[in-house]
């Protein structure tokens, strides 16, 4: 059998119009166009199987999404249809446990000069490592949150005082302070710090560590994805040289 079905004309001067069918079995399946509407166009949706192989031309439904560079819901309640939404080409997902493992070394300028209590320590006596120190990828994204789950700090030296101190976290750069001089930071920059974390280094044999756990210091970064870091020294410390300290931390992401 043959494809389409032709309607009889009905009267005089009248044209005989035919149906798109699709004969199977002498059965006949009327084909209906689904299109965007283009007058006198041949393309329709096209249905395709499962493994079924790419060709150009295909045609199909676009399955729109919303472009939203912050995520938020968009629909009226709870349990209501949502659109996908989408930013920088990737479509927003979210894994509530994902998080990583940040270290920075910061190795001391090469003295043994001691330290007063709120001192900085730091990387120089003139310049210092710019913006401050950082933990990169604090956040999947710039601008994005996080919380600090658990620190540690460690050194290579085997002090007989040992160093108590805090860092102090910042959610974007800031101006870094010269080693072993008066810890200050400005009152625009204040507004950036999200906490500062405590330790008091413990004697490990030929090096000296600290760790705290529990913390869930939640922040959100600013311009980047990273946090940064400033030390202060809490104890009359000497140190030795050379030295350099290790600043980890366990953050999760929350976005």
């Amino acid at each position: 059998m043959v494809d389409n079905v032709t309607i009889p004309a009905q009267g005089t001067g009248t044209s005989t119009p035919s149906v798109a069918t699709d004969d199977v079995s002498g059965q006949h399946y009327q084909r209906m166009k689904i299109s965007n509407g283009e007058a006198d166009s041949a393309t329709h949706l096209g249905v395709y199987a499962e493994d079924e192989a790419h060709a150009g031309g295909d045609t199909g439904i676009l399955s729109l999404a919303l472009r939203a560079d912050t995520p938020a819901n968009i629909s009226g309640a709870d349990q209501d249809y949502e659109i996908l939404q989408m930013s920088g080409g990737f479509l927003w997902t979210r894994n509530r446990i994902v998080g990583a493992r940040l270290t920075t070394d910061i190795t001391r300028p090469g003295d043994a000069t001691p330290y007063a209590v709120n001192d900085a320590l730091s990387d120089s006596t003139s310049a210092p490592t710019s913006g401050g120190f950082t933990w990169s990828n604090a956040a999947r994204v710039s601008g994005g949150a996080g919380k600090i789950i658990s620190y540690y700090v460690s050194t290579t030296a085997d002090a007989s005082t040992l160093l108590v101190g805090e860092i102090w976290v910042f959610t974007t750069s800031v101006t870094n302070i010269n080693d072993n001089t008066a810890f200050a930071v400005s009152d625009t920059e204040i507004k950036t710090c999200v906490g500062k974390l405590p330790f008091a280094l413990e004697d490990a044999g030929n090096n000296g560590w600290y760790g705290a756990s529990n913390v869930m210091m939640k922040y959100t970064t600013s311009g980047s994805a990273n946090l940064r870091f400033l030390i202060r020294v809490k104890n009359a410390y000497t140190p030795t040289n050379p030295e350099t300290l290790t600043f980890g931390c366990e953050v999760e992401y929350l976005d």
